[in-house]
């Protein structure tokens, strides 16, 4: 029988033959056309790209999440292909905690893209960490963070303002309550930009269990919402002059007359520096005696000070005789009419300020009226 001949081409032959194959195609890209050409150097493009992400570093795993030397190992394209999205997912507290660049938070942050095209739950915002970084306010205002906690941890690493308020704006929006944990992640300068309507949501209970706010930044407006939350928050200590006060003394800048006086009876001894905090429209209604009373011991501060604006204010609001009342050497007030403005130095020798103080305040009143009734 004749023996029947193996068809199968040498492998040589078939190299070539496909060698040759891509040659023709290659030579053929100008007659293919603009459409012809670009596709097929799309299909070579996509065929290099897959061949350069490919992981070459061995697949992260579960154990390795927690590792601070990741970034170093894994390089972007190494993290990117060397990542499947299950381990990211699973342990995403663990990766939002590791010091990674900036293109690499990049990559975790398009994967969870990928995986929640609709935007991340509120869970899983609570894992980001590191990787909030690396999302816009706009993106951010897509979010949905309505609790505290949430708020809490995501304003701790936030990059910039512009983030923060990004945040704090979505959170309100979403209905998140102002309770102590929002007030005590917030802070107070944050919170003189919210609006009037939202500082009036916060609970009396919620800010006595908050941290102590600066709200130095506040509008008056807010300042007075604030105060008025405070007073009745502490309200419970209002028999303890001083416990009282020492709780209310953030929120100071907000209290009225009435307030003042009501705290200038309990032998507090305010300090200037609070009293420099307070309503400056407030302080010109209280009397000499309430003056005295509120700061006590500091009381000689005012002449220390006397050319603070809010010291200056009270005194060209009230008489001379009232001012030099206070026998602390402060000078100006409201002269008695027709005297014009006076400006009485305290009287060397060996007797008291207080002494001359009352001495010439009572010739001045009485000079003053026999002025008016000889006129």
């Amino acid at each position: 029988m004749m023996a029947v001949s193996n068809c199968t081409p040498p492998m040589k032959f078939v190299t070539l033959i496909v060698i040759g194959y891509f040659l023709t195609i290659l030579n053929a890209e100008p007659a293919l056309g603009e459409k012809g050409s670009q596709g097929l150097r799309q299909i070579l493009l996509r065929r290099r790209v897959k061949r350069a992400t490919d992981c070459t570093e061995g697949f992260i795993t579960k154990d390795m999440t927690d590792n601070t030397l990741l970034p170093a190992i894994y390089p972007t394209e190494q993290l990117d292909a060397c990542l499947n999205n299950s381990v990211l997912l699973a342990n995403l507290t663990e990766l939002g905690h590791i010091a990674f660049s900036r293109d690499q938070l990049l990559v975790l942050k398009r994967k969870l893209d990928g995986l929640y095209t609709s935007g991340l739950p509120e869970e899983r915002i609570q894992q980001l960490g590191f990787i909030i970084t690396v999302y816009g306010p706009e993106e951010i205002s897509m979010w949905n963070i309505t609790n505290a906690d949430t708020l809490a941890l995501v304003l701790r690493n936030s990059p910039n303002l512009n983030t923060t308020k990004a945040i704090i704006a979505n959170y309100l929006q979403r209905s998140g309550p102002l309770n102590a944990t929002a007030l005590d992640a917030i802070g107070g300068p944050l919170l003189c930009t919210l609006r009037e309507e939202n500082l009036r949501t916060i609970f009396p209970g919620e800010l006595k269990k908050a941290k102590p706010l600066n709200i130095s930044t506040c509008t008056q407006a807010k300042k007075d919402i604030l105060f008025g939350i405070a007073k009745v928050a502490f309200q419970d200590l209002a028999g303890d002059p001083k416990a009282y006060f020492n709780k209310l003394k953030p929120y100071i800048g907000g209290a009225q007359v009435s307030d003042l006086q009501s705290l200038a009876v309990g032998n507090i001894n305010m300090d200037f520096e609070t009293f420099s905090r307070l309503n400056p429209v407030e302080v010109e209604k209280l009397t000499a005696e309430n003056i005295r009373d509120l700061l006590g011991i500091n009381l000689n501060s005012l002449k220390e000070n006397e050319n603070h604006e809010i010291v200056r204010r009270w005194v060209n609001t009230h008489s001379v005789a009232e001012v030099m009342s206070l026998g602390i050497g402060l000078r100006g007030g409201i002269s008695p009419a027709g005297l014009g403005n006076l400006s009485i130095s305290p009287l060397p020798g060996s007797a008291s300020v207080s002494s001359y103080s009352l001495l010439l305040s009572t010739c001045i009143t009485v000079f003053g009226i026999a002025l008016q009734y000889h006129s």
